[in-house]
């Protein structure tokens, strides 16, 4: 999977994700039952962008780069993208826009910063769990090699499902009141599609190929495949496929001869998608919902979202990576 790829399935998770948290801006009754079923069914995107980042840490791991160092300027540069969202979009905008609605206690700030709590915006919950994933990739790297990469699958399957009972059962009257557990039962909860995308990547760096012959290039082909997997997955909302089921699309993106459409709008969006993450919440829901309703069509307003969204992050990457360049934490690339 190449770094072109990889941004298509960004761009895919970041539109899915929107798509997911539409219902947000529509309230109750904004959207059918059935439509909001259908996309809850279709849009889990986190899947997603663990697939990619096992995929690009196994990369680095091979290669000898994954490293504390490695790890902590990667970490930071996340954070430093993170940060500025947090200025801009609540001790800016947020405050002049809606006083009051942000609690901005020095408990409430700090917690909120590192991501351990997610009261600023609820759509960034998995942000410390995400960075204490990748800080125990290494060692989940090499039980994979030690185990291989179908016991490694089954077992981190099997320990998702487990913790994602758990956290049905347990959220409200335990874990959300004990952080440090929760997010350690949410890691193990994740953990599978990060190991789905690492097998991904030790497959393809033994020397065999990803794709099949028979589908590569033909986009009209795996366009269709794609379509008809997200139709059957959101009338049959089957929700411990997940991991899998992400697998599959991003083993049929692979396929995809980048076109037109790819590189104009799926690259560029990937290429966004985190700080798109960041921002979303904030310029969707959180401040400015009622202008949104004024559009009426959810299909309008997604649209809308989705491209202000965008320009607001075209507009901040740069600023969050000139500070990271001023910092010393000049990204790396991959050999991809």
């Amino acid at each position: 999977m190449s770094k072109q790829h990889s941004a298509i399935v960004k761009g895919l998770a970041i539109l899915l994700m929107m798509l997911y948290h539409l219902p947000r801006i529509m309230g109750k009754g904004g959207l059918e039952p059935s439509v909001a079923s259908f996309l809850g069914s279709i849009s889990y995107p986190i899947q997603y962008f663990l697939i990619v980042s096992g995929y690009g840490l196994y990369y680095a791991y091979k290669q000898n780069r994954l490293n504390w160092n490695y790890l902590f300027k990667r970490t930071t540069r996340l954070y430093i993208s993170f940060w500025l969202s947090i200025a801009i979009c609540v001790f800016a905008v947020g405050t002049w826009l809606r006083p009051g609605l942000f609690n901005l206690s020095p408990y409430r700030i700090v917690t909120n910063l590192i991501g351990w709590r997610w009261d600023f915006c609820q759509f960034t919950w998995f942000l410390f769990t995400y960075v204490l994933l990748t800080f125990c990739s290494k060692g989940i790297f090499k039980i994979i090699e030690r185990l291989g990469n179908i016991a490694s699958l089954v077992l981190t399957y099997v320990i998702s499902i487990g913790m994602g009972w758990v956290i049905s059962r347990y959220y409200d009257p335990f874990l959300r009141n004990n952080y440090p557990i929760y997010h350690i039962v949410l890691m193990l909860e994740m953990v599978s599609g990060f190991t789905a995308g690492a097998v991904m990547a030790r497959i393809v760096l033994a020397g065999k190929r990803l794709t099949w012959s028979k589908l590569q290039g033909k986009n009209a082909l795996v366009v269709l495949l794609i379509i008809i997997a997200f139709f059957l997955k959101g009338i049959n909302n089957i929700i411990p496929v997940i991991p899998y089921f992400s697998a599959f699309i991003v083993w049929l993106i692979a396929h995809i001869n980048p076109g037109v459409i790819s590189k104009r709008i799926f690259v560029p969006l990937g290429n966004m998608s985190m700080m798109m993450w960041f921002l979303h919440g904030y310029i969707g829901p959180i401040l400015f919902k009622d202008y949104y309703l004024m559009l009426k069509s959810p299909v309008l307003i997604w649209i809308v979202w989705v491209i202000i969204s965008y320009c607001a992050a075209r507009l901040l990457m740069p600023v969050s990576d000139y500070i990271s360049k001023a910092l010393g934490l000049k990204k790396i690339r991959d050999k991809r």
